[in-house]
Order: structure tokens, then C-alpha cells, then sequence
């Protein structure tokens, strides 16, 4: 672990040193990403829920390939072949600079703020904090703020840059832990067959015993990949259009094949721990039971390897997004003084994700929490922004952004209320994407409907 870490830093601050002067090296690593700089970026910064993924499938087994995999290849193949090309077009540097280009700046500023939500690294912060607390017996408030400082320190001074340089090797590192703990899985359960004669029924179930709402909601969080502001960095970042494209298309299949791996050990660990009392620690938990010394630090160097990444991708996001692009044009920073701006933003960004982190620790439930709020408020403005067709009014757009993400914050604050953070109680019992989402489709079709003829 200390030599993976090491690592980590060591290439983090190597690339650093190569950096150009200027904001569009700090944020687009100069917009000259190559084809596997793109791919190994893209991968691992876009597969950081580990943890997830192993408490889903201990829950709910492999319904989490149907909720979790299949609709982020849809969108991901869908933004491919329909937005990567237009957004590597826009002369701008950040998805809230391609929404002023089109709707102004207070749609700008408000996107800011829902992207800085969307970005939030919360879940991975609490992913590598989990991790360390096994790991030292600390308690968790210490770990977590430790994760933040581990993923987020060579940032500050390589930009994206410094980010790209670790991920070639996280890109390796995540496949490398997950197939050394398979075959002793494998032989543990005695085969596909003693894991599936272990697991409930239902673990085999698509479904997982869940409600079509519940997983039909999954889907459209997944819509979150349409406005992830960190796939239109890479995208921006990318030496052309074709880059972009031909580079999402090789990162879904290789989601694909970690897909595989990860719903494969955590039905393997719900077949041989079935008494887990923290679903979230199940695969930890499986290499402390399973793996001999060296190989057990291997694969937690593995494992970890995505969340680091995918911690980098969303911090950097998200601190770009509340000082450049929020307090940039609220305070007209000059753009001389923005890239000091986005490092006092990572520390403020982390601190809020740390508090986020500690008050829901659950990673499935932050996934939810953060997808819910934000990606209504900003699905119908982007796709309006990139699709000229489709495009509204100024103040239209003000409205549906406004409108998606107040209501759906509003109605998720509402449920935590009622029912605390852990089972919320949602009112009339709908899920709160939903309202969001149709109050900002309502105001876009309210906008197109009087929209000038012109």
C-alpha cells in the first residue's frame, strides 16, 4: 500500500513538473490528450464506486450489473455518438462555460452550483476512509479527511495534468487487484455453482427483489452521465473530437470487464461471509478472510486504485467549478488569479464532501442523494445548449435549472426529515429525481411553447 501510494504521489508530482503556464494546461492538460492517455483517464476516473458496488451486490446481487453497468454504456455510447463531437467544438473549458455561451451568466452560475454538487467526492472519500479504518483501527472522522489529503494533494499544483499521469497507472492497478482475488474466490465457493447454492434466490434475480420504480430510478440517474462535468473535461481535454469518441467507446468495454470482476467477488463475498454486518466492507473483508500476505496489500492497492481516481476527477471538477466558474463571475476574477481561486476551492469542496461523507455513510445512498439533486437541474439546459433545436430562452433556462434542482434538493431534504438520513420518508412516497425532473422538463416545454418565432 505505502509503495502504491507512493507512486501515486511520485507520478502525480513528475507530471507537475512538466506543466505549461496557463489555465488551459492547469484544466485540459493543454486539450492534447492522445488516445490511451484518454482511455486510461476515462476508466478508472469514472469507476471510483468500488465500495458501492461490492455493498449493492452484497444486497442485492447481480441486479447491480442491470442498475449499476448496463444504462451508463447506453448513455455513455448515446453521448459518443450524439454530444462528444459538440462539446469538443465549444471554445469553452467547462461545461458552465458552454451554458453562458448560449443562456448567460446566471444560468452559468447556477449550473456551477449543481455541478459542484454532481462532483462531489463524498462517496469516495468515504470509500478510501472505510478502507483506511480497517486498515489502522482509526476512528473514521480521521480517516476520511486523511483519504481527502492522499487523493487530492498533487492536484493543487498539476491540474489535470498531474491527474492523467497517476490514472495510466491506476488504470492498471484496479484490473491487477480484482484478478488476483477471483481465483482464490473461485476456489473457496467451489465454483459458480457452490456461490450460486450459497446466495439467496433472489441475489440471482435481475431484479434483486427491488421495485420497478426503484430500479427504473437508477436509470435515470444515470442520465447523470449526459452532464457529468468531468466527462466534458476529458472530452474538452481530448486532442479531437474523434479522440473523444473512439475513447468513450473503448472505456465502456472495458466498464464492461470490470463490471464482471466486481459483481463476480461480491456475490462470492455474500456466498462466503453471509453473517457481514457492513455490507459496504464486503470485499475488504473477503481479501482479509481469503488472501495470504502481499497478495491481500496487492489487491487493497487494486482496489483503491479507482476510487483515487475517480476522487481526483470529481474534487478537481467540482473546485473548478465553485471558484472559477461560481465565485469567477460573481467576483469577475480575472482569469490570471483563477488557477490560485481553484486551489482554495479544493480545500473548500473537500471539507463540505468530508462533512457530507461523515453525516451518510453509505455510498450507495450518496450516489443516490447526489444524483437526485443535481442532474435535474441541469439535464434539460445542457442538452438544450448542445442541441440548437431544442434551445429556450434565457430566462426559460434559468427557470428549468432552478426548478430541477430546487425541487428535487427540497423534496430529498423533506424525506431526511420525516425519516431520517437512512430511510427517508419521501412525500406521497415519490422517489425525488422525479419531481425535479418534470418541473424542469415543464419549464422547457413552457419555454419552447413561447419561445419567439424568430
Amino acid at each position: 500500500m505505502a509503495a502504491f501510494l507512493g507512486a501515486v504521489g511520485w507520478l502525480g508530482f513528475r507530471a507537475a513538473s512538466r506543466r505549461k503556464e496557463g489555465l488551459d494546461d492547469y484544466l485540459l492538460a493543454g486539450r492534447a490528450l492522445s488516445f490511451p492517455s484518454f482511455v486510461a483517464t476515462m476508466v478508472p476516473s469514472f469507476f471510483g464506486g468500488v465500495l458501492g458496488v461490492g455493498e449493492f451486490t452484497y444486497r442485492y446481487g447481480v441486479s447491480n450489473w442491470l442498475v449499476q453497468g448496463v444504462p451508463y454504456y447506453c448513455f455513455a455510447l448515446l453521448y459518443a455518438w450524439l454530444l462528444a463531437g459538440r462539446v469538443r467544438a465549444f471554445p469553452g473549458r467547462t461545461l458552465p462555460d458552454h451554458l453562458e455561451s448560449v443562456f448567460g451568466t446566471k444560468v452559468a452560475i447556477l449550473s456551477a452550483v449543481w455541478v459542484a454538487v454532481l462532483a462531489s467526492s463524498a462517496d469516495e472519500m468515504l470509500m478510501l476512509g472505510t478502507v483506511a479504518r480497517w486498515a489502522t483501527g482509526w476512528p473514521l472522522a480521521v480517516c476520511v479527511p486523511a483519504a481527502a489529503a492522499a487523493g487530492l494533494f498533487f492536484l493543487a499544483v498539476g491540474g489535470l495534468r498531474a491527474d492523467v499521469w497517476t490514472n495510466r497507472l491506476e488504470f492498471g492497478g484496479m484490473f491487477l487487484g480484482f484478478g488476483l482475488i477471483l481465483p482464490f474466490a473461485y476456489k473457496a465457493a467451489g465454483g459458480w455453482g457452490g456461490m450460486a447454492a450459497a446466495v439467496p434466490a433472489s441475489h440471482l434475480d435481475p431484479t434483486g427483489g427491488n421495485s420497478p420504480g426503484y430500479i427504473l430510478t437508477w436509470f435515470f440517474i444515470a442520465l447523470w452521465t449526459f452532464v457529468d462535468p468531468a466527462f466534458h473535461q476529458r472530452v474538452c481535454a481530448a486532442k479531437d473530437a474523434r479522440t473523444a469518441r473512439l475513447g468513450i467507446a473503448a472505456s465502456v468495454f472495458f466498464w464492461f470487464i470490470f463490471d464482471f470482476m466486481t459483481t463476480s467477488t461480491g456475490l462470492f463475498a455474500r456466498a462466503l461471509l453471509p453473517e457481514l454486518g457492513e455490507p459496504l466492507m464486503a470485499y475488504p473483508m473477503l481479501a482479509q478472510w481469503l488472501l495470504p500476505p502481499v497478495v491481500r496489500g496487492a489487491f487493497v492497492a487494486g482496489m483503491c486504485s479507482s476510487i483515487l481516481a475517480a476522487l481526483a476527477a470529481g474534487g478537481f471538477v467540482a473546485s473548478t467549478s465553485l471558484a472559477k466558474d461560481a465565485a469567477g463571475r460573481i467576483f469577475k476574477i480575472p482569469e490570471r488569479a483563477q488557477e490560485r481561486w481553484v486551489r482554495w476551492g479544493l480545500l473548500a469542496t473537500s471539507l463540505a464532501s468530508i462533512a457530507l461523507a461523515l453525516a451518510l455513510p453509505s455510498v450507495v445512498g450518496l450516489w443516490y442523494a447526489v444524483g437526485s439533486a443535481a442532474v435535474p437541474g441541469l439535464l434539460a439546459v445542457t442538452l438544450s445548449c448542445y442541441f440548437p433545436s431544442l434551445r429556450i430562452g434565457r430566462g426559460w433556462a434559468l427557470a428549468a435549472s432552478s426548478l430541477g434542482g430546487g425541487l428535487s434538493a427540497a423534496w430529498l431534504a423533506a424525506g431526511w426529515w420525516r425519516g431520517g438520513m437512512q430511510s427517508p420518508e419521501y412525500p406521497w412516497g415519490w422517489e425525488p429525481f422525479y419531481p425535479g425532473l418534470a418541473a424542469s422538463l415543464a419549464a422547457w416545454a413552457a419555454g419552447r411553447a413561447f419561445r419567439s418565432p424568430a
